[in-house]
């Protein structure tokens, strides 16, 4: 399908950032608003004037509440911002004839199966913020017909702290780091899930889907690669089991995602593209 006009909702986020500059260089339109510029909280008409005033031809939604722990301690303002958020911006495309892309989580899943999940497979999330991103899910299959389920999972990008960061900033402080080493899941680029969503909303084939860099890591192994990636020491990064840490929210033991016949790039290829870009930018 041929777009021109992007919207991008939560574009000074994570990936709305790397979204709106990956499309902008691809040639399209794109206006991206931040969370000051499109409120969820705010009423649905508002909104929908906001938007209305861009004509975009499709919306992705990137905007989320996103503290895991957080949502856990407010789930409330949780389910507010990614149900009912998710819902007005669903009411709005299907008002304004414009197709949704809505960014989901692997946290939709309960980590119970030892298999990559498909797209098929039964939600079942175990805390405030799976469900949250799940009611949301609910809200765009059931308001619309023409739209993107897009789940991706283990984010790193350079426009916010992350997990890369971290474990980058660890190593070269010398810092010892304790990391959890039974927690399996997908490590994914923004930069590459910017080139999935472009490739996958573009395509016309309206549905459910799972966008992860390929390969499956626990944290304590994504954390060593980082750091021989890198060309950095490992010898201050220890393994734990995730039961030696507090934490509010109960996690997916297991949220491999299986993305089926997309084109992905594996986890370790991407990674190399963002420390060049982490290191450029911290160089500056």
């Amino acid at each position: 399908m041929a777009f021109h006009n992007f919207l991008v909702t939560g574009a000074n986020g994570m990936l709305g950032q790397d979204l709106v500059t990956y499309l902008k260089g691809k040639g399209y339109s794109v206006t991206g608003l931040s969370h000051q510029e499109l409120d969820l909280l705010k009423p649905l008409d508002e909104l929908k004037r906001t938007i209305a005033r861009y004509e975009p031809e499709i919306i992705i939604h990137s905007a989320a509440y996103t503290n895991v722990d957080g949502a856990e301690r407010d789930p409330e303002l949780a389910m507010t911002i990614n149900k009912d958020g998710s819902r007005k911006i669903a009411v709005i495309a299907r008002d304004l004839g414009c197709i949704l892309g809505y960014v989901s989580t692997d946290f939709v899943f309960d980590g119970a199966q030892n298999i990559p999940y498909t797209p098929e497979d039964r939600p079942n999330p175990v805390n405030a913020y799976g469900l949250s991103k799940y009611y949301g899910e609910l809200m765009v299959k059931e308001l619309l017909d023409s739209y993107y389920i897009m789940r991706t999972s283990w984010l790193y990008g350079v426009h916010r702290h992350n997990f890369v960061q971290y474990i980058l900033e660890g190593a070269r402080q010398g810092n010892p780091l304790t990391i959890v080493n039974d927690w399996r899941g997908s490590p994914t680029w923004t930069g590459s899930l910017s080139h999935m969503i472009e490739q996958l909303v573009t395509s016309g084939a309206f549905g459910t889907y799972h966008m992860v860099d390929e390969g499956a890591e626990s944290k304590y192994t994504q954390a060593l690669a980082i750091c021989e990636s890198a060309g950095l020491s490992t010898n201050h990064i220890t393994p734990a089991s995730y039961k030696d840490f507090s934490f509010s929210a109960r996690r997916p033991i297991y949220s491999v995602l299986d993305s089926g016949t997309l084109a992905t790039p594996h986890w370790k290829t991407s990674l190399q593209a963002y420390l060049q870009q982490y290191f450029q930018q911290v160089s500056r």
